[in-house]
């Protein structure tokens, strides 16, 4: 039974340093998509 439960806890661990390894790949590949975008905006307000 205490095997059962630390085995649910280890992969609910798993599981959520995968869902953050997820999200920082995401959040990360909006910046490097977005930057362009914003450095190309912000020369053209500043021309």
């Amino acid at each position: 039974m205490k095997r059962e439960s630390g085995n649910r806890r280890q992969r609910f661990l798993h599981d959520l340093k995968w869902i953050a390894i997820l999200w920082c790949v995401g959040f990360g590949a909006t910046v490097l998509l977005t930057l362009p975008f914003h450095f190309l905006v912000m020369a053209m307000i500043h021309k």
